[in-house]
C-alpha cells in the first residue's frame, strides 16, 4: 500500500489545502506552520485517533462545524486482490485505489446532533472496527525518544499504540477495561465513605479481570517479538506486568478502599530496556540507569524498527514510516540507521532545519519536497 495524496479540509490551521505524496517525502517549512498537522492527519487515518489531541475538537479548524481528512492509497495487486474479495475496491488500473476518510464534527452540525467521529472507506460510511483494518502506520517523534527514560505510562502507550493499530480485539478491551477501571475506582470510593457495600465491586473485578488478562497476554506476546528482533546494539528487553486476577484483586481490596483506587492490573504495567556490554562481558544492565543518551536513543530506535516489523508480521504489507521533525534530533548513528529504512518503506519526513533538507536531498534519490509557507 502507497499514500499517493492527502486532503485536508477545516483541519488544525488548513481550510482547504492537499498534497501528492511518492516513495520519501520530505515536508519543510517554518515551526508552527502545519508540518505535524499533516503527519497527525496521516495518523488519523490509520488509527482514528490523534497522537496529539486531548479532544477531536481540537484537530477542528476555530470558526468550522467539521473538518475532513481524506486519504488516497495505491494497493499492490495481492492486496487489490482481497479489496475486490470484498467488493472494495475502486477505479479499474492495474493497482487498484482505496480511498479512507475521517470526518470530524463537535458533536453538532447544521443545529442537528452528530457523531465526533465519522468513517468512510471508498465513501462508504463504516464502523470504526471496520475503518482500522485498512492502514498502519508508525509515528517517530522527539517525544519518543524520551520513552526509556520517560513515565511508564508512555511506555504502555507504545505498546497500545502497535497493537491497536491491526487488533480491533485489542482496542476494544482496551476501552472496556479503562471504562471498568474508572467506574470500579468510583466504587471504591463509595464503599470507603460506606456508600456502596463491598460486594458491589463483584461485576466490576469480573469485568476487570477479563479485559486485564487479554491485554496482559497480547502484550506479552508483542515484547517477546520485539526481544527476538536482530540490531546492531545488543538489547533486550523485559515485561513487567502488574499482573491481575481474582485472587490478587482480593488480596489489595483492603488497601484499595483505604486509597480509593485500583493498585494492580495492566495500567501500572511498564517494560524495561536493557543492554549488553560485550569487551566486559556484562549483560542486562538497565539502559535507563547506566545508558549513555546516545544509547538510549538507539533503544527507542530498536523500538521502532520493531513496531515495524511487527505490524508488517500481522498485516502482511509495508506500514508507512512517519518521521516528524526526528532526523536533526539523532546523531550520525543513529541517522544512518533511520535513512537505511527508507528504502523498505515509504517514508514522510518533516523538518524546520534548512541543513536537514539539504542534507537529505544529496543522500535520498527521488527525494520529493512539500515546501510549505
Amino acid at each position: 500500500m502507497q499514500l499517493k495524496k492527502i486532503a485536508l479540509q477545516n483541519f488544525r490551521n488548513f481550510t482547504l489545502a492537499d498534497w501528492d505524496f511518492t516513495q520519501t517525502t520530505l515536508i519543510h517549512g517554518a515551526n508552527g506552520i502545519g508540518k505535524t498537522s499533516i503527519v497527525e492527519a496521516i495518523a488519523l487515518l490509520a488509527t482514528a485517533d490523534s497522537f496529539r489531541a486531548g479532544k477531536i475538537e481540537e484537530m477542528i479548524r476555530l470558526g468550522a462545524e467539521l473538518g475532513r481528512v481524506q486519504g488516497l492509497f495505491e494497493l499492490d495487486g495481492k492486496e487489490a486482490e482481497e479489496e475486490d474479495d470484498e467488493n472494495e475496491s475502486v477505479g479499474d488500473g492495474e493497482n487498484e485505489k482505496l480511498k479512507l476518510e475521517v470526518m470530524l464534527t463537535r458533536g453538532m452540525v447544521n443545529g442537528k446532533r452528530s457523531q465526533r467521529r465519522l468513517f468512510s472507506v471508498n465513501d462508504v460510511r463504516r464502523r470504526r472496527k471496520d475503518f482500522l483494518q485498512q492502514l498502519s502506520v508508525v509515528v517517530f517523534r522527539p517525544e519518543d525518544l524520551r520513552l526509556v527514560e520517560g513515565s511508564p505510562g508512555r511506555r504502555r502507550n507504545f505498546l497500545n499504540t502497535a497493537l491497536s493499530m491491526f487488533s480491533w480485539e485489542y482496542a476494544y478491551a482496551l476501552q472496556q477495561y479503562e471504562q471498568t477501571l474508572k467506574r470500579r475506582n468510583k466504587m471504591l470510593q463509595q464503599v470507603r465513605e460506606r456508600q456502596a457495600d463491598r460486594s458491589a465491586l463483584n461485576f466490576w473485578n469480573i469485568n476487570l479481570v477479563k479485559h486485564g488478562e487479554f491485554l496482559q497476554q497480547e502484550r506479552s506476546r508483542l515484547i517477546d517479538f520485539i526481544r527476538e528482533v536482530i540490531f546492531p546494539f545488543e538489547l533486550n528487553i523485559e515485561y513487567l506486568p502488574s499482573l491481575i486476577s481474582e485472587e490478587r484483586l482480593n488480596s489489595h481490596l483492603d488497601r484499595e478502599i483505604i486509597v480509593g483506587h485500583t493498585l494492580i492490573g495492566p495500567h501500572k504495567d511498564d517494560f524495561l530496556l536493557k543492554f549488553t556490554i560485550a569487551e566486559k562481558k556484562i549483560e542486562d544492565l538497565s539502559l535507563l540507569a547506566y545508558g549513555s543518551r546516545g544509547q538510549q536513543r538507539l533503544g527507542v530506535l530498536w523500538l521502532k524498527i520493531a513496531e515495524l516489523q511487527f505490524l508488517h508480521s500481522k498485516i502482511g504489507y509495508q506500514p508507512i514510516l512517519l518521521l516528524d521533525d526526528i532526523m536533526s534530533e539523532l546523531d550520525d548513528n543513529s541517522k544512518a540507521m533511520v535513512l537505511g529504512l527508507l528504502d523498505q518503506y515509504q517514508t514522510v519526513l518533516t523538518t524546520a532545519d534548512e541543513g536537514v533538507v539539504e542534507e537529505l536531498k544529496e543522500r535520498i534519490d527521488g527525494l520529493s519536497l512539500i515546501k510549505l509557507n
